[in-house]
């Protein structure tokens, strides 16, 4: 593989995905498991490994066991692109499992799934073609394999049977990707993803109290003028975890109008927060109101600034 000689990138932007409701037409694609986890970055350069989130936070202290892990890659420099995942006992990724295992400081248990390799050695990648940076991926881990480190395998098989089996193993869905396509950091519909549920960040934008301290969350979502819109509110899938991280944290967030444009008389066991923490939901659909119908409460994400959540929409690429 060639690439272009240059120094190694200090920060490199992630390529984003695009949301679709079906494959594209043509046999160009490549598709892999989408990855029930949070989006991070590694940076190696020499003895020092860095873990970046999709916005950039460095995390590496939060990561100490995946770091050294990743220290012994057979490389002088490289980045790599992955998901961090908890992984159940029968290999599945365990979405609500990630923010107590940060939290907690108890990190060694999750596992870095890579599917990209961005730089190398001197030489950076973005401009080559996606299946030639996997194929180097793949080789180097196989050369070196590493305990907490997995490649994510391309899947050889029709994508619309490939998601009615990633659905019937509960799975999250497909990522596919355009063979040929090079790594620009923007979503160019290169990178594709098809879900099997609907899912969607929030971010909190209040909640009713009840005698236990909490009883649902008041959910917004950006509009495409930057406005915090009223999106629902959710109570279903709250587990004790969860509860007990917000009830630590939302009140000393409290403000005493919404932050929200437009907002819904609710009655006075409301109470509005500044707008900060994201959470993630899955829901039937979406109302004509803009309104998620049945969310169901799935996590709370400390990698994604509330100010960056919109409403994700489906991209027709055929």
């Amino acid at each position: 593989m060639a690439g272009t000689k240059t120094p190694i990138p200090p920060r490199i932007k992630p390529q984003l995905v695009s949301l679709v409701t079906k494959p594209p037409a043509g046999g160009a694609w490549r598709y892999e498991i989408k990855l029930d986890g949070w989006r991070f970055l590694a940076r190696i350069d020499g003895p020092v490994v860095q873990l970046f989130t999709k916005n950039g936070h460095d995390w590496t202290r939060k990561l100490p066991r995946l770091a050294r892990n990743l220290a012994r890659l057979a490389v002088h420099s490289a980045w790599l692109d992955g998901e961090i995942v908890f992984q159940h006992e029968d290999g599945r990724p365990v979405f609500h499992a990630l923010r107590p295992a940060f939290d907690s400081g108890q990190t060694d248990p999750l596992v870095y799934v890579a599917f990209d390799l961005l730089y190398l050695n001197g030489y950076d990648l973005r401009s080559e073609p996606v299946e030639l940076r996997r194929h180097a991926l793949c080789a180097l881990l196989e050369h070196c394999p590493l305990d907490q480190v997995r490649f994510s395998e391309t899947l050889d098989a029709d994508p619309v049977q490939l998601l009615h089996s990633a659905c019937r193993m509960e799975l999250e869905g497909l990522v596919g990707k355009r063979d040929g396509s090079i790594y620009t950091g923007e979503r160019d519909g290169a990178w594709i993803k098809l879900k099997c549920r609907n899912r969607q960040e929030v971010v909190i934008a209040g909640y009713t109290r009840t005698t236990s301290g909490i009883g649902s969350l008041l959910l917004g979502i950006h509009d495409d003028a930057g406005g915090l819109v009223y999106a629902g509110r959710v109570r279903s899938g709250l587990d004790r975890f969860s509860l007990q991280t917000l009830r630590a944290t939302l009140p000393a967030l409290a403000r005493p109008r919404p932050a929200l444009v437009d907002p819904p008389e609710l009655g006075k066991s409301v109470v509005w927060v500044e707008p900060r923490q994201v959470c993630e939901v899955e829901f039937a659909e979406l109302s004509p109101a803009g309104k998620l119908r049945h969310p169901v409460f799935k996590g709370l994400r400390d990698d994604k600034p509330a100010a960056d959540i919109s409403l994700e929409s489906d991209t027709d690429l055929l």
